[in-house]
């Protein structure tokens, strides 16, 4: 690739299905990535399928046209009898503004888009942001995802360790592109480490974020550290669950469920520990902003995700999963929350280690791969098979 291809203006696309929703970690980074690459100088088109009535939770650029397709709800799965009218809406978006090539993240939005997109010449990065775990007990999906990907110039996804979970069959045209972080917005927070103690939980209230195993984990130790609090920030489907779990702790004044809060760095600043209890993740963003504040995490060493960013005992803490999810997260909580020395030293390593997420490293690895795709024009796999050819993995990553 020349060095005057990298310097040209290009017209990107990129879909996802809900920039309402409050508080995704894929819908940041979509935002992060689309933000950065105009920054480059280049063109970008943002389609949802969201009505036109409803802000976006975050922010895109001025300069950045945006298409809503009005056919989902945010926060509920698409239903089907849309699925011809946005195709159909997206093929036209693709011959109206015709991108030098698109993107789609996670699955319910690049299947569709996938398939719309076939024959138009037009190439697709299809963009994964969930784990293999995701897809057992839904063979259909895991189908659908597959032929998608057969059908796009290339498919990304965050971590080695979910790139290693493809079968060697599938991944010839498979990268890794890590979630970006801007390393700047959290920095601050290292400069002062609280007095008080608290645990912080920042994600969506969904089944596999397991919020239910941390408040267990809390009501075993929170006898010892009475001047200790857990927080829960976010929202989704398992509030009411959650919410009758919290009623039901002896400790429930010192849990607190605020909701969706716009402000996760001065989030980060409050906390002394952050916990992340996901039963499975493909790469931790909440992992890497804390970090980025200069904040200990602790999760299970058997969610990928976990296991990707903390190194344990060094920025942080991995729990073994075994037959008591709960009681094993308490161990490791307990000998944080214990010694406060230690989640400021554990706090003190971790922004090193998370360096090579800067949102200015991750842009330019996706305008390489983009720039790239826009000189094939077609939508086809096309590296030769070789993993991560034009844009690396991340450093400091095996696999």
């Amino acid at each position: 690739m020349s060095l005057q291809l990298l310097t040209d203006r290009m017209k990107f696309a990129f879909f996802i299905k809900s920039l309402v929703f409050p508080g995704g970690g894929a819908e940041r980074v979509f935002c992060g990535v689309v933000n950065g690459l105009s920054d480059r100088g280049h063109d970008c088109v943002v389609v949802t399928f969201d009505d036109g009535q409803e802000e976006f939770f975050y922010q895109l650029h001025s300069s950045i046209e945006i298409e809503r397709l009005s056919a989902s709800t945010p926060g509920r799965s698409t239903p089907r009898r849309n699925l011809p009218r946005i195709m159909k809406s997206t093929r036209k978006i693709a011959q109206r503004y015709k991108p030098d090539a698109a993107v789609a993240f996670m699955h319910s939005t690049y299947v569709p888009v996938a398939f719309a997109f076939a024959g138009t010449g037009v190439p697709l990065v299809v963009s994964e942001h969930t784990s293999a775990a995701h897809y057992s007990g839904r063979p259909l999906q895991r189908r659908l995802a597959r032929v998608a990907q057969q059908m796009a110039y290339a498919k990304t996804v965050v971590s080695t360790q979910v790139y290693e979970e493809h079968p060697k069959s599938w991944r010839k045209n498979l990268h890794v592109l890590a979630n970006p972080v801007d390393l700047t917005e959290y920095a601050a927070a290292q400069r002062n480490f609280p007095s008080d103690g608290l645990i912080l939980c920042l994600g969506g209230l969904r089944p596999e974020k397991d919020q239910l195993t941390l408040i267990s984990a809390f009501d075993r130790v929170a006898s010892e550290f009475p001047e200790w609090r857990l927080r829960l920030v976010g929202d989704g489907t398992e509030r009411p669950a959650i919410e009758a779990r919290i009623a039901q702790s002896q400790y429930r004044s010192r849990i607190e469920l605020p909701g969706v809060i716009r402000d996760v760095a001065g989030e980060y600043a409050k906390a002394s520990i952050v916990a992340m209890p996901s039963r499975y993740e493909s790469l931790g963003l909440v992992a890497i902003e804390a970090m980025a504040s200069g904040r200990p995490v602790v999760g299970f060493a058997d969610c990928a995700g976990a296991a990707t960013l903390i190194q344990h005992g060094v920025n942080g803490l991995l729990a073994e999963a075994g037959v008591d999810r709960a009681r094993s997260l308490a161990e490791s909580l307990r000998t944080l929350m214990a010694d406060r020395g230690l989640c400021i030293a554990m706090g003190m390593r971790a922004p090193p280690t998370i360096q090579h997420y800067s949102i200015d490293a991750i842009v330019g690895q996706w305008e390489g791969l983009l720039l790239a795709a826009a000189t094939s024009r077609a939508n086809v796999p096309a590296l030769d098979g070789r993993k991560n050819e034009l844009v690396g993995k991340p450093e400091g990553h095996g696999g």
